[in-house]
């Protein structure tokens, strides 16, 4: 590549690399074996920066100096935020009586859930305590409880928890940085606390919180009740609570689940709406359209409804990344310049992650930016196709304008389609363990609908919604949405499971997404180097084995392989534990209650279970006699444990280990709640001596017996040391007594 080669090619793209280079500090800070001192990292930011605007003053900087900048900077961002967010959070379960207001509502089948910004607890005003700032509460559904309210709750706290296993969805992180340092449910409905106005003070979320709940009760009034209704909802307000498990479930079977998703398509159908009806009415009075220039006028009033809509749709992080790629939009035309391009996208990922870098994590906006990222530089190529096309390929005639004018419009939805799909899809066997074998399908029939009909109809009904005339595009828009939801279900009938695929790897995901970047961004030959990523992702997927046992962090629900090589839960009933791991297997939903581990696998008495564990591939169905295994115990009484301790390869109990114990491998309660989740691998081999040694069980191995098999390889949830969204709580019982006791109030904590 030329010197003005590579220039135009940073012009182009080098904001973008840029943020490449951030995410790629942040990934590095939080997959760090330890907690970084953030005042270390922001030096070496601070000595990154000054040492590149040295360099930039005596001549052009080098393009790898600004990346490691990016890099370090994106170190730096992410080590402060974890400090600025840092909050007491639970130690152990506790009984509370909380006082708080009331942030967050989500209504669902189980019920509501709520998020309180705490204000005092047993009484005692927070400030006095170390109490978390916020907890998430499940309270009864005919609570009555509305957003800004405060309640008093008489409430069972748990600390959050933490990954279901390792590798898998860490609710402990979101709730780190969203500051809950507590969650559970409430005895009974929550009592509404009357709060003098002055007391309260502004609460911006909160008035955006009453506004978005108003606007759907309107929605609701307006329309009949159904699944219409609640996709209505959702898609004006960003309500989801209202939708159907079942129903989301055939929306993300048919490739549809993003429409849910208030991002581009929303904001440009709402915003640009706004633009052009705007230009329309000024473009009617020549005076003005003569003298001065209307459609800047025109970018300023759709700046201002692409603000409004997103505080009414709850500003998701989709939401945001739309309205600020939106918002460059409008004002590239007040400069007069474009504004759809990879730096835009790139600008509004930066603005998105200096703000919360906790973000690049999230299944929301990794999906979103990467079918944008992929999309801009699809349609940067084929713009640039057009441009140096040749004249003689124009045509002539209205029909024939026509008939090109269209087969460019499918052509562009099944661009799409293949394009955000295979981005999203991705991201998607990562975090859900499933993709959308026929989302070009559901988008090619759905999305003309939804973009001609349903969200056109939604614009007008916000714009009518004051006047009290919404009814007419609201009925609409529900004959629009039942014709999508028709079409969802249709293609999701084409696959029986539902698109189960299995866990992709993350570093496999990773590699392929990296790859997929590389070919869309790189100029000619250089694209090339996707074959790299590209081959070595595909080398994990083929070789990467899932692991033969999971356990819970409660330890008492246990997965194993039975000697088919099919993994099968051991509990009571099934849990979001069970779903996940068999998800992670691509068992289809409707699959999982006959996954349900039996008798012989699975033997119990009064005194605990025993589980057989098998290793994947080892066998079949005619060797189960002969198949070696490795045994189980979940003992619930010491005599049992001390005969688990005989027999038992791998002992999980609550009961406290003694030392007649020590040759065996012993998952105890202290264990797990320090450790959480594990995920272990067998091995037949002799030569296998990597085990428990290096996770600090030493002396939990030795050779198995004939039979048996020997544990390769065990992985916990919680590395150790750990980090700060792991580390244990400081709020106890003991504490919050103490406070009782010295203002000699009656507290409410209980064992």
């Amino acid at each position: 590549m030329t010197s003005s080669a590579a220039d135009r090619l940073w012009d182009a793209q080098g904001l973008l690399w840029f943020a490449f280079s951030f995410a790629a500090g942040i990934g590095v800070y939080v997959w760090l074996p330890e907690e970084p001192s953030w005042i270390l990292m922001t030096g070496l930011a601070v000595l990154a920066a000054v040492a590149v605007w040295r360099v930039g003053q005596g001549g052009k900087v080098a393009v790898p100096a600004i990346l490691c900048l990016a890099f370090f900077a994106g170190l730096a961002t992410s080590s402060l935020r974890t400090a600025y967010v840092s909050t007491p959070r639970l130690a152990e379960p506790i009984n509370a009586d909380v006082t708080g207001v009331v942030e967050e509502m989500e209504t669902g089948a189980a019920g509501v859930r709520l998020v309180l910004a705490v204000t005092a607890v047993n009484g005692h005003p927070v400030e006095a305590l170390a109490f978390p700032a916020k907890v998430r509460l499940r309270v009864p559904a005919d609570s009555g409880v509305e957003v800004g309210e405060t309640v008093r709750a008489s409430a069972r706290l748990f600390p959050p928890a933490g990954p279901v296993f390792p590798g898998g969805y860490d609710y402990s992180f979101r709730a780190f940085y969203q500051q809950i340092g507590a969650t559970g449910f409430s005895f009974g409905s929550p009592t509404v606390i009357k709060v003098p106005d002055s007391e309260l003070g502004f609460r911006p979320a909160v008035a955006v919180a009453k506004l978005r709940s108003n606007i759907a009760e309107r929605i609701k009034a307006s329309l009949a009740d159904g699944p219409e209704t609640a996709l209505i909802v959702a898609l004006l307000v960003g309500d989801r609570s209202g939708i159907a498990e079942q129903q989301e479930e055939v929306l993300r079977s048919a490739g549809l689940a993003h429409i849910l998703a208030i991002s581009g398509l929303h904001m440009a159908l709402f915003a640009g709406g706004a633009y052009g009806a705007v230009l329309l009415i000024l473009s009617l009075v020549p005076v003005l359209t003569l003298r001065w220039p209307v459609h800047k006028w025109a970018a300023l009033s759709a700046l201002g409804a692409a603000v409004v809509y997103l505080l009414l749709s709850g500003g998701a992080v989709a939401t945001q990344r739309s309205f600020l790629m939106i918002a460059i939009v409008f004002i590239g035309i007040l400069v007069g310049r474009r504004g759809l391009t990879l730096r835009s996208v790139a600008l509004a990922g930066l603005v998105l992650l200096v703000i919360a870098p906790e973000r690049l994590f999230f299944p929301g906006f990794q999906m979103s930016f990467a079918a944008v990222i992929c999309l801009v530089a699809v349609y940067d190529l084929w713009r640039q196709r057009d441009r140096f096309g040749s004249p003689g390929d124009r045509v002539s005639g209205w029909g024939m304008a026509t008939c090109v004018f269209l087969g460019k419009w499918v052509a562009g939805l099944l661009v799409t389609a293949l394009v955000a799909g295979l981005a999203t899809g991705i991201i998607g066997a990562h975090h859900f363990s499933r993709i959308a074998p026929y989302g070009v399908v559901g988008n090619l029939l759905g999305m003309p609908v939804f973009s001609l009909l349903v969200m056109p109809m939604g614009v007008l009904a916000f714009v009518l919604m004051p006047f009290g005339l919404a009814a007419l595009p609201l009925a609409v828009m529900s004959f629009g949405v039942s014709l999508l939801l028709k079409v969802a279900s249709f293609t999701a009938a084409l696959d029986a499971g539902g698109g189960a695929s299995g866990r992709l790897d993350g570093t496999a995901a990773s590699l392929l997404l990296s790859a997929l970047f590389a070919g869309l961004l790189l100029p000619g030959r250089k694209r090339l180097l996707a074959g790299f990523p590209l081959l070595a992702g595909l080398l994990i997927v083929f070789t990467d084995r899932p692991p033969d046992i999971q356990i819970a962090a409660s330890g008492s629900r246990i997965a194993a392989r039975d000697e088919t090589g099919s993994l099968r839960w051991a509990a009571r009933g099934r849990s979001f534990a069970t779903d996940l791991w068999l998800q992670s297997e691509g068992v289809p939903d409707d699959a999982i209650l006959s996954r349900k581990m039996k008798s012989p696998q699975r033997k119990c008495d009064d005194d605990g279970c025993v589980v057989r564990a098998y290793r994947i591939g080892e066998g079949s169905d005619t060797q189960q006699q002969s198949l070696p295994y490795l045994a189980i115990a979940q003992p619930k009484t010491f005599e049992a444990f001390q005969m688990d301790c005989r027999y038992a390869d791998l002992i999980v109990t609550d009961l406290i280990a003694s030392e007649i114990c020590s040759s065996r491998l012993v998952l105890n309660q202290e264990t797990r709640s320090a450790r959480g989740a594990v995920s272990i691998w067998l091995s037949a081999s002799a030569s296998s001596q990597k085990t428990a040694d290096a996770n600090g069980l030493a002396g939990a191995q030795g050779h198995p017996p004939d039979g048996k098999l020997k544990i390769d390889k065990l992985v916990f949830a919680i590395p150790d040391p750990p980090r700060p969204w792991h580390l244990p709580g400081t709020v106890t019982r003991d504490g919050l007594r103490q406070a009782d006791r010295a203002s000699g109030a009656k507290g409410s904590v209980d064992d």
